[in-house]
């Protein structure tokens, strides 16, 4: 196995545990963690792999690490990029600059001109492809034909890590079915498709596994569970509005990219899981639950009033985790959000982590450092000023 560079999106602690998990579950193994990237090793093919994460944004060959900046030559640029240049026809390349001082970048700059007055003398058409970030775009170095001749810079520490570009993430696919499925619900607050992924994916690489989102909405979770490869799909919501579009938008994403999964989705109060859901016949459970109502919550600027919503929630969710520990496999999975509110610059969090375990649950922490986790150890999905953040969390049925 060859080793690589993965360079992670926003959401980076919660990129790194998806990364970690599914990497480690396929008998790959991880060397470094950075602060927004991580150096490993995969038996899977870069294409196949950027695929299936929802929080890499780019994988690329290791290519070795230098001291300082200006150990890089001109030529050697030139040589990383040899094998993958057309005699015939225009030579895009670029370079990525992570973690590092503007003063590097405009050392990267000369040399990366270095590099092309050298192609220009070998007789290659070559242009340089640069953006105003030090850093080149998902979208930029799949529009200028720039996989195997990005060269990645990442500063760690004394040292400097480069890499040459294999893959990027499909913005376009991630568009698609995310604004290009037919039915939606901006009120409901919708779960990412990334994110959704990187949630699922939480759970490890099994793909031989049934999977229920008991809140499915309009089904987020469970297409790109679809899209992973689950055998079989199964989501319930109390809303039969939710239950139709999620319906819809499934239908459609097998059309879309032409799946035959076994699934199914039914109208159920997922306090009454069991009523519907034979007795230990669940592996994986995943879910963005009913977080309280938006509209009011954006309205609410009282820490009692919020208590009160707390207390709810929390009564919801302990209902929901005794039909869970019914319906669940022995030692099944759940991927679950619990809901921070973010108040008069206090947190409110909704986990009552006692109360669930006394139900014969364990929740198992990520296994990354980081001072963005919650108080609890948990990874924090959010976005800046959001009154309503994400703690993520995963358990095992004991």
């Amino acid at each position: 196995m060859k080793m690589q560079i993965f360079i992670l999106g926003q959401s980076s602690d919660l990129a790194k545990q998806e990364l970690i998990t599914i990497i480690q579950g396929q008998g790959g193994k991880i060397s470094h963690i950075g602060s927004n990237f991580i150096i490993g090793q995969s038996p899977r093919h870069a294409e196949e792999l950027q695929a299936m994460l929802g929080g890499t944004i780019k994988i690329g060959n290791y290519l070795g690490d230098l001291r300082q900046l200006e150990d890089l030559t001109a030529q050697t640029w030139t040589e990383y990029l040899r094998p993958f240049l057309h005699e015939n026809k225009k030579n895009n390349f670029g370079f990525s600059l992570y973690n590092a001082p503007r003063s590097a970048y405009q050392t990267a700059q000369r040399l990366a001109l270095a590099t092309k007055k050298i192609l220009i003398a070998e007789k290659y058409k070559a242009r340089l492809v640069s953006s105003r970030a030090p850093e080149l775009s998902s979208v930029i170095v799949s529009k200028n034909d720039l996989l195997q001749k990005e060269l990645l810079i990442i500063k760690q520490d004394q040292r400097w890590l480069l890499g040459l570009t294999q893959t990027v993430q499909d913005f376009g696919k991630y568009g698609e079915r995310d604004m290009g499925r037919p039915a939606r619900d901006d009120r409901s607050g919708m779960l990412p498709p990334k994110v959704a992924q990187m949630m699922i994916n939480l759970a490890g690489p099994n793909r031989e596994k049934n999977i229920l989102d008991p809140f499915c909405g309009s089904g987020t979770i469970l297409q790109e569970a679809m899209l992973l490869g689950y055998a079989q799909i199964r989501g319930t919501d109390l809303s039969q509005r939710a239950v139709s579009d999620c319906r819809q938008n499934l239908e459609w994403l097998q059309q879309q990219f032409r799946l035959e999964t076994d699934y199914s989705v039914e109208p159920v109060d997922a306090r009454d899981l069991n009523q519907k859901i034979a007795a230990a016949s669940l592996d994986l459970i995943v879910s963005e639950p009913f977080m309280g109502d938006a509209r009011q919550l954006h309205r609410q600027d009282n820490i009692h009033q919020l208590m009160t919503v707390k207390k709810e929630l929390e009564n919801l969710y302990y209902k929901t985790f005794v039909q869970f520990h019914t319906i669940l496999k022995n030692d099944g999975r759940i991927i679950f959000v619990f809901p921070i509110f973010n108040v008069g610059g206090q947190k409110i969090s909704t986990l009552a982590k006692e109360n669930l375990e006394k139900i014969g649950f364990k929740m198992i922490l990520p296994n990354i450092k980081s001072a963005g986790l919650s108080a609890a150890g948990n990874i924090i999905y959010s976005r800046e000023h959001q009154l309503v953040q994400r703690e993520i969390t995963l358990w095992q049925k004991k």
